[in-house]
C-alpha cells in the first residue's frame, strides 16, 4: 500500500511554509483521508499513486469548496448575533475555523496539481477561486495584503509540488544515463 503521508512529503509538503497549527490541521486529514487513500489504491492497482492522488484531492477539493459554500448562511447570521449583542469589535473576534482547513485542502491540491504538471493557469484559477469564497474572512482581517500572500502560498505549493517531480525526473535520468555509460 501507499502511504498518504511519505506520498505527500516526497512532493515536498516539508519544504511549505506550515504553521504548527497548519501542520496539525493536515496530519489530521491525512490520518482520516489513508484508508480511503489506500482502498482505491487497492482498487486501481493499475495506475499510479500521484494520478489517484489527484483524483482524491480534487474530490476532497470539492467536499471542502462545497460545505464551505453552504455554510456561509449560517456563518453570517451567526456573525450578525455576534455583532448585535457583543458589538462589532469584538464579533470581529469570531473567525470561522473552517477556513483554515478548506485552505489547506486547497495547498494540498494544488501540491498534487503541480506534481502532476497540471497547467499552472488552472491552479491559478482555483487559487483565485478560493479567495473568492473566503473574502469575507480576509476583509474580516482588516488585512489588505493578506489575499494576496495567502494566493502566493497556494501557487507556492503547486511550484513545489512541480519542481519535486521535475528532479525526481532530472535524478531518474541522470541514473539512467550512468547505468547505460557502465555497461
Amino acid at each position: 500500500m501507499t502511504d498518504l503521508k511519505h506520498l505527500f512529503f516526497s512532493l515536498g509538503l516539508e519544504q511549505l511554509d506550515l504553521s504548527e497549527k497548519d501542520k496539525n490541521i493536515i496530519n489530521a486529514f491525512i490520518h482520516e483521508s489513508t484508508p480511503r487513500f489506500n482502498d482505491i489504491c487497492h482498487q486501481r492497482q493499475d495506475k499510479e499513486p500521484l494520478a489517484l492522488l489527484l483524483g482524491y484531492m480534487t474530490q476532497q477539493h470539492h467536499i471542502a469548496s462545497s460545505r464551505w459554500t453552504e455554510q456561509q448562511t449560517a456563518y453570517h447570521q451567526m456573525q450578525s448575533v455576534f455583532q448585535s449583542t457583543v458589538g462589532v469589535e469584538h464579533a470581529s473576534k469570531f473567525i470561522n475555523q473552517d477556513v483554515d482547513e478548506y485552505i489547506l485542502i486547497t495547498l494540498l491540491w494544488l501540491l498534487v496539481q503541480g506534481a502532476n504538471k497540471i497547467d499552472y493557469s488552472y491552479a491559478n484559477e482555483q487559487a483565485e477561486t478560493l479567495l473568492d469564497h473566503i473574502s469575507e474572512e480576509i476583509k474580516q482581517s482588516n488585512d489588505s495584503k493578506k489575499d494576496e500572500q495567502l494566493r502566493q502560498r497556494l501557487l507556492q505549493a503547486y511550484y513545489q509540488g512541480k519542481k519535486t517531480t521535475q528532479q525526481s525526473l532530472f535524478t531518474k535520468l541522470k541514473r539512467m544515463f550512468r547505468l547505460s555509460q557502465q555497461q
